[in-house]
């Protein structure tokens, strides 16, 4: 399932996936709705699978901590040759393990990250065959949201990369490359097959960076939605707090004011 908030008070909801809510044999509304409501009422349908996610656009800034500098091995006074060549070594050996160590931080705090523009995303093994449901609701408030279901056995399996299902993008290209592979140049159509195979790859290719462009326009445009919806926020709440620290302001100078006239009016106000 891919998730992408729009717009709305706050841009937190809660994703959940669970079925199987109906067998898998029904093909019509109708039934679909029937099971769903003894589903809602309790009966089961195969093994019951159930995730939830909390999806949090307001926050998606974060930064890679770094390991601390480790200290400067001391030199001995009357090294040699070898012992220092060894020195180079155990030197070079352990900045080579903070690098790996810092790349696998990096690279497994980047999976729970998500830049301003990509979509929330979340998958789970099916246990049941059967038709399933997914849902999106804000924690507080009303949200407008984009949904995606896909399932792996229709889309090719899983994409290695990000660990998820590919998307319906991905598979349309995967699959025109396939069918771009199995054509071949024929006699009659007076091509060389040296010219085609250099036609079929420049035409791959710019398949690819069309792709790669459609995926950049996309979440250019999630981006500046989340990043004014975000700034429209801020705005709101910097507002809010600049009205009760007025009306704080102005409470706190009621009194003063009130406080010294009665003192100078003789009321034993502050005691005497």
């Amino acid at each position: 399932m891919s998730v992408f908030i729009l717009s709305g008070p706050e841009l937190k909801a809660m994703a959940t996936i669970e079925g199987p809510v109906a067998p898998p044999h029904i093909d019509s509304g109708t039934q679909l709705l029937e099971a769903t409501e003894h589903f809602r009422r309790g009966e089961r349908f195969g093994e019951h699978t159930i995730a939830e996610s909390v999806v949090d656009f307001e926050h998606l800034q974060a930064s890679f901590e770094s390991e601390e500098e480790e200290e400067e091995e001391d030199i001995p006074e009357n090294e040699d040759a070898t012992g220092r060549r060894d020195r180079i070594q155990r030197q070079r050996e352990k900045a080579r393990a903070r690098r790996q160590r810092e790349q696998q931080r990096q690279e497994a705090t980047h999976q729970k990250i998500r830049s301003a523009g990509e979509p929330f995303q979340t998958t789970i093994q099916a246990k049941s065959a059967g038709w399933y449901r997914a849902c999106v609701r804000g924690t507080w408030y009303q949200i407008v949201a984009e949904m995606e279901m896909r399932k792996s056995s229709d889309l090719g399996g899983m994409d290695k990369r990000t660990g998820h299902v590919y998307s319906y993008e991905d598979h349309g290209m995967k699959e025109h490359e396939r069918l771009m592979q199995e054509d071949t140049a024929s006699q009659e159509e007076g091509v060389d097959d040296k010219d085609f195979e250099s036609t079929r790859s420049q035409l791959n290719r710019l398949r690819r960076l069309l792709n790669e462009i459609e995926k950049k326009q996309s979440q250019e445009r999630h981006r500046l939605m989340v990043h004014k919806a975000t700034n429209e926020h801020s705005h709101s709440r910097m507002v809010l707090s600049s009205l009760m620290e007025t009306v704080m302001y102005m409470v706190i100078t009621g009194f003063q004011v009130y406080t010294i006239r009665k003192w100078f009016s003789g009321a034993p106000v502050l005691g005497r």
